[in-house]
């Protein structure tokens, strides 16, 4: 036998090899993920988008249990409504808040759920204020210190 028919089958049984295992390996997992979701174990939500997207098929039927049960966030007894920190007139358009420092999507969401939609609402918020708020959304306090955004709502007023 010569060196390139050896070659040829030690790549042709290479080859069947990894076949068998990418089979198995996909046969395994996907048996224990259909027992695990039968069996209502708890995984991230993008575990099972993941599981989706291999699959094909879109992740409308895969639901963790936090889905099927959501807890709702604690709520603060006997809060007092906070006042506006600056009168809401209604012909000045909002602020892009996303474009201070430290301000995505959901805390500008979380700031819009507080009726701040610019930066001089945010720019008055005293400590009081802040600290109601942070009744309302734990963790808020945190976030206005560490990424200062009254300072940074203040700059861009002025």
């Amino acid at each position: 036998m010569t060196f390139a028919d050896e070659f040829w089958l030690n790549a042709t049984a290479t080859q069947r090899n990894m076949r068998h295992m990418v089979n198995y390996g996909a046969a395994f997992y996907g048996t224990a993920t259909l027992q695990a979701w039968k069996l209502g174990i708890d995984a991230p939500l993008a575990f099972w988008q993941a599981v989706a997207r291999v699959g094909g098929t879109p992740a409308t039927g895969f639901k963790t249990r936090a889905q099927t049960n959501p807890v709702a966030p604690p709520v603060a007894k006997d809060v007092e409504p906070l006042p506006s920190p600056v009168e809401t007139v209604e012909d000045v358009p909002p602020d892009d808040l996303t474009a201070l420092s430290g301000v995505g999507a959901k805390l500008a969401d979380t700031l819009n759920g507080f009726h701040i939609y610019r930066y001089d609402q945010l720019a008055a918020l005293t400590d009081a204020d802040i600290d109601a708020l942070n009744e309302r959304q734990p963790g808020f306090k945190a976030l206005v210190k560490r990424f200062d955004l009254v300072g940074q709502a203040k700059s861009a007023v002025s």
